[in-house]
């Protein structure tokens, strides 16, 4: 919300005021890659791109906003936003993200690859973070667990179990601690559980 003045400005060539689609679409891109949350908000509302998001701002046949209308239409995309899930393939993906940007960073100060800046002008080093969800797993006892995966899969059951073993299992960092994990996997199913530590 804090850069739709800037954003506004920036799109508004003929500096008149108001806003026509095409104007917009010269932005258009560099404010999807710097908000993700804009495409999100667009996936969701099953709308194609963001001047679909802006014509329904037109009203009475006018093929113009103002600033007003402009960030009523963008605060609708911001009450969406929401915080990522403190989960490791969070963690995981923001530090894959974090190694790539410092192995490039020399690079990506004499030629940035990121979107405009729309406050000081000029381009982001980088490209923003993008978490990408690949799904998650839940265990619900007796050796079964559910899973919720990409494109909207669900599946519950003891394959369920074995395949979040093995994406378990493969995640580990070294094939000694795979080892031991299948190895306490294994004397659980054989001897089961040790209660007596309980």
């Amino acid at each position: 919300m804090e850069d739709i003045s800037e954003i506004f400005r920036a799109a508004d060539k003929d500096n008149s005021g108001t806003l026509t689609i095409e104007e917009f679409q010269d932005v258009v891109e560099d404010v999807i890659i710097r908000y993700p949350q804009v495409e999100l908000y667009l996936k969701s509302k099953h709308l194609f791109n963001v001047s679909d998001l802006l014509k329904d701002m037109y009203s009475n046949n006018r093929e113009e906003i103002d600033i007003e209308e402009f960030k009523s239409a963008l605060s609708l995309v911001d009450k969406q936003t929401k915080s990522l899930p403190a989960t490791a393939q969070v963690a995981a993906q923001q530090g894959t993200y974090l190694s790539s940007c410092f192995n490039k960073m020399e690079k990506c100060k004499q030629n940035p690859e990121g979107p405009r800046k729309f406050r000081s002008g000029g381009r982001h080093e980088f490209r923003p973070f993008r978490y990408r969800h690949l799904g998650q797993f839940a265990p619900l006892g007796g050796e079964q667990a559910a899973a919720e995966l990409p494109g909207d899969w669900v599946s519950m059951g003891r394959s369920t179990q074995w395949l979040w073993y093995s994406v378990y299992a493969s995640k580990q960092v070294s094939w000694r601690t795979r080892l031991l994990v299948m190895g306490d996997w294994s004397r659980r199913y054989i001897f089961g559980r040790d209660s007596s530590r309980i």
